[in-house]
């Protein structure tokens, strides 16, 4: 049924809660700081802010990365270099490759199914590309898309024609797109006009759900 997969790569594929916390404890540290439940949750929610605008287009990805660590510095009383602190949390983001349960597997699975693979990511493109590659699924791919090459973020519907065109896709009914993020993955798809598989344990309106990776055999 399906000949092109679209796979979301952060907590789908590569483990990005992993390298997001290893990140985050150099960056904190720098400034004597403990990253403890709640900074995290003060980082994240701030971070989520912000994603949320940009997945809406109210901001760009570079005033996001620019901004991010500045912000959340300044809401715990300490002035702090917005873009030094991202650089620092991506030089230990890029080298982070931990793999979701079974990804691996179902990459192989999908090739020797003659499906044609393509990563579809919301991501610096430097970054996701090394860590694919430093984890060893880079192989699998036909195809990457990624938002900051693209220019539009998912569920941005410009961002999945970019896809269509790209692969010449003819009927969308041959296409699925595969992720954890309900915002982007399984309304984007739904913007689009493509089924979407949601990976994760929430009640969601997606033509599929799934609890694990290995359970996409059933489906393709």
């Amino acid at each position: 049924m399906y000949k092109y997969v679209l796979i979301d790569l952060d907590n789908t594929l590569l483990d990005f809660n992993i390298a997001e916390k290893e990140a985050l404890n150099k960056v904190f540290l720098s400034e004597q700081i403990e990253l403890n439940d709640d900074m995290m949750d003060r980082y994240k929610n701030i971070n989520g802010k912000l994603w949320a605008e940009l997945e809406s287009g109210i901001i760009t990805r570079k005033e996001l990365l620019d901004t991010r660590f500045e912000k959340f510095f300044k809401s715990i009383g300490i002035e702090a270099d917005g873009i030094e602190k991202e650089m620092l949390f991506r030089e230990v983001l890029n080298n982070s490759h931990e793999l979701i349960e079974d990804a691996e597997e179902l990459l192989q699975y999908l090739k020797a199914k003659g499906i044609i693979t393509c990563s579809a990511s919301n991501g610096v493109y430097h970054t996701q590309m090394q860590r694919m590659k430093a984890s060893g699924i880079y192989k699998y791919f036909d195809y990457h898309f990624i938002s900051e090459k693209i220019g539009y973020e998912k569920p941005d519907v410009r961002f999945f024609e970019h896809c269509f065109e790209a692969l010449r896709i003819k009927d969308k009914a041959e296409v699925l797109m595969i992720g954890d993020t309900i915002s982007s993955d399984i309304e984007g798809s739904k913007n689009a006009g493509i089924d979407s598989c949601y990976f994760g344990d929430k009640d969601v309106s997606a033509t599929y759900t799934i609890r694990n990776l290995n359970d996409m055999k059933v489906i393709l």
